[in-house]
């Protein structure tokens, strides 16, 4: 299929994909994730009011909430990055409808190195993060926590599950901004690599 101008419509795709990436990161999850309070670390320890135990408590709610809203931009990200992935997939003639199989078969079909360009590693954790803020525990909860394990560092203190103990180890994923731009520039990334029309934009600008 092509458009009156003649212009192949799979080699536009991967333009329109970063754009779209692009400008949900920077007018939606930028936007909201600054607008979000955060404590890093909240004060821990015996109060010597009530406005002072509140206060704290406000903060540890402000907290769990920023947390929550970046995991839930990270399945965000992750669930359009699959929809772009299998309708590339299926511009080029390929059968696809998961990110298991529409990623090997957009890799395959643009010839790209994902190792060697650098987009392995953070593709890959996106997957399991969203994974696991889907299901919880299981197989990619164990699988992140092995190649992410600062996803789960607690040293500043500054995030508590809200819920009453015992606490799932999925619940304890801690998703920061830079992870979600980490996340964010690896697509745009993707769709650079494999945008075939003049001035693609290799490495977005943030």
């Amino acid at each position: 299929m092509r458009y009156a101008h003649g212009m192949n419509v799979a080699d536009q795709l991967p333009r329109i994909f970063q754009a779209n990436i692009d400008r949900l990161y920077r007018r939606v999850i930028v936007v909201t994730l600054d607008q979000l309070p955060a404590h890093n670390p909240p004060v821990v320890g015996e109060t010597s009011s009530m406005d002072e135990f509140l206060a704290r408590c406000a903060a540890q709610v402000d907290n769990h909430t920023a947390n929550e809203a970046a995991k839930a931009f990270a399945l965000t990200l992750d669930g359009l990055f699959e929809r772009q992935l299998c309708r590339w997939a299926h511009a080029h003639g390929e059968q696809a409808g998961s990110m298991e199989t529409a990623l090997p078969a957009c890799v395959r079909i643009g010839g790209l190195d994902l190792a060697a360009t650098g987009m392995a590693d953070d593709l890959k954790e996106l997957h399991l993060v969203a994974n696991v803020v889907r299901h919880g525990e299981g197989r990619s909860c164990k699988e992140l926590q092995a190649i992410a394990p600062l996803l789960w560092d607690s040293t500043s203190l500054d995030y508590y599950d809200l819920a009453p103990a015992p606490t799932p180890v999925s619940e304890m994923l801690r998703i920061r901004a830079g992870d979600i731009l980490r996340y964010a520039r690896g697509i745009g990334r993707f769709w650079g690599h494999l945008d075939p029309l003049p001035m693609a934009v290799l490495d977005p600008p943030y």
